[in-house]
This record gives C-alpha cells, structure tokens and sequence, in this order.
C-alpha cells in the first residue's frame, strides 16, 4: 500500500521564513504534518492548515478550503483584524507551557530586581562606591497583572512562590491559584494604584489599546514600576515620557513598543528610568510550535475542538 502523505501547512507570513525556522522540529515533532510555502502549492483549495504570522494582505484568497489557522505568537489582534481573514475560521493561538513560564521568568526579573533595588547598583559600581540600598521585603511589596489568561496566570504563580502578595484585573472577577482577580473600573483602579509593580499582559482589543495612558500613571504610585510585556499599542509613550518626568511612575521597563523596532529618533531610548528590551520576554521554542500545530491538526481531523481557540467576538 502507498505511504500515507504528510498533511500540508501552509506557510502565511511576509516577515518569515517559517520552513527555515520551523522544518527540522516538524520533522521531529509532526512527521505527518508538512510545512509548504505558499507558491508550491498547486491544489490551493484543498488545503486545510495554515501557519500564520504577519500574512500579506492577499494571503488567504486562494486557500478558501482551510479549516483551521495556526498563529505564531502569543498576540492575535493583527491576524484578526486582517481584512482577508474569512469569517467563522477558527484561530488557534499557541499554547506552550514553555513560552508562559519565560514570561513569568521574565516579569520576576523586573520585579525581584525592583524589589531589591538591584538597578541601583551599577552606578555605585561606577562611582567605586560600597553602600547597601534599602529594599522592601517581598511580603510588603504588592503586585498587580493587568490580564489574567495563560500568560498572567503563570506570572502570578511565579511572583506568591517568591513571596509577593499579587491581585490581577481581569474581564471577570474570580480567585484562582490564591490570586484575587477583580473586574470592572473599581477593580482597574485598585489594582493600578496598590501595586508597586504593574505588570501588562493584556490582550490587543478596541476596548485596551491606549489603556496605559496619563490617567492611569496618575494612579499609580510614586515608587512603583511599570513593566509592559503585552503589546505596544496599549502604551500611550507621550503620556508615559510626562509621567516619567513628573516622578510617577518611578521606572518602567518595556519590551514592546507600537513600532518596532523601535526607532532611533524615540526619546524612550535615552530616558534615565526608561529600560529597553526588543521584544524579547517570551518566544515559542521550535518544537512546541509545532507540537501545537499537530495538536491543533489532530483535533480537527477527529472532529474536536482544538486547544487556544480564539474567541473573534473578544479578540483573544
């Protein structure tokens, strides 16, 4: 009997080159699945699966059979705002234990670093200078996740086993894990101005973007610091850079920024509380990109619905 073919997934996106940075784990992980660029596909329409980051603006008009879409990377605003996107096909975001604990490893750096007042010391260091900074126990150091899905949630179990008492705002007030998750502009307020460390992981929606703007940093305390992993568009840079000025926030690290890279001219580059990372603090490794993908896949072929569905209506 004939072998059976690997099942295609076809390659959407402009800024990568998926089969170079993909093929080998695939192979490891999914042999039954086959990773194709667009142009080595000579029956478009029968293609179910596709992998999708940054898709040009025709990507989808040929693939009208496709059953389910893959998204590379934790954020999905752009993919579902893509004007070629057909209604009613489901998004899966990835879903990779790996990428949410570096995430947390990430915001536990910033805040552990914060609490200890470690950002202080390269320039005693400079100065040859020998002298203790006071720092606040971790107990007495609140924290607050703005966003409670998979990547909030891990943060928050990271931040209680170091000691740090943490609440998060979220869509829907609930406990979970021995974190307390308010709702609602009550809950946003409390949460903004408790918090000596303000963590950004909310999702990209018309209800978020702009969120971290000049009313929120006059809420917020004047020794706290704002860590935004989330995504650049939420962060109103002005308002941030006048905040900076005026003392509150006290520091604010950021990873993500509304055109990136980040261009030379931006004066968040040289800003003395400013700390600059180029969107680093979370990635999917190769092989559980595409374990996910295969999951995905199986799921669909036995008639399931796949793990990380996006919601459309929510945008997350």
């Amino acid at each position: 009997m004939p072998a059976t073919q690997p099942i295609p997934i076809v390659c959407l996106s402009e800024a990568f080159d998926f089969i170079a940075m993909f093929g080998e784990a695939f192979a490891r992980q999914a042999p039954g699945l086959r990773l194709v660029a667009p142009e080595d596909v000579t029956d478009p329409g029968a293609v179910r699966y596709a992998l999708v980051h940054d898709p040009a603006p025709d990507a989808f008009r040929l693939f009208h059979g496709l059953r389910l879409v893959c998204a590379w990377g934790a954020g999905v605003d752009n993919l579902l705002q893509h004007p070629g996107l057909p209604a009613g096909l489901p998004v899966k975001r990835m879903t990779d234990p790996g990428q949410a604990r570096m995430m947390a490893d990430f915001a536990a750096y910033y805040v552990t670093g914060w609490q200890r007042r470690m950002f202080g010391y390269p320039a005693q260091q400079a100065r040859k200078e020998w002298r203790d900074i006071n720092w606040t126990p971790p107990a007495e150091f609140p924290v607050g996740i703005l966003g409670f899905g998979r990547m909030g949630a891990a943060i928050g179990e990271a931040l209680r086993a170091l000691g740090f008492p943490v609440t998060a705002w979220a869509g829907r007030a609930r406990a979970e894990g021995g974190i307390e998750v308010l709702a609602g502009e009550a809950g946003f307020g409390r949460v903004v101005s408790d918090s000596a460390a303000l963590i950004n992981v909310l999702p990209l929606t018309r209800e978020t973007e702009g969120i971290l703007g000049a009313g929120v940093f006059a809420r917020m305390r004047a020794d706290a610091i704002l860590i935004q992993l989330a995504r650049g568009a939420h962060l109103v840079e002005p308002d941030l850079l006048a905040a900076l000025d005026a003392g509150r926030p006290a520091l604010a690290a950021l990873d993500v920024f509304r055109t990136e890279p980040l261009p030379k001219e931006s004066p968040l580059w040289t800003h003395p509380k400013v700390m600059i990372t180029p969107h680093v603090a979370s990635a999917a490794d190769p092989d559980a990109v595409a374990r996910s993908v295969a999951e995905g896949v199986r799921a669909v072929e036995a008639g399931e619905t796949p793990a990380g569905i996006v919601d459309r209506a929510r945008g997350y």
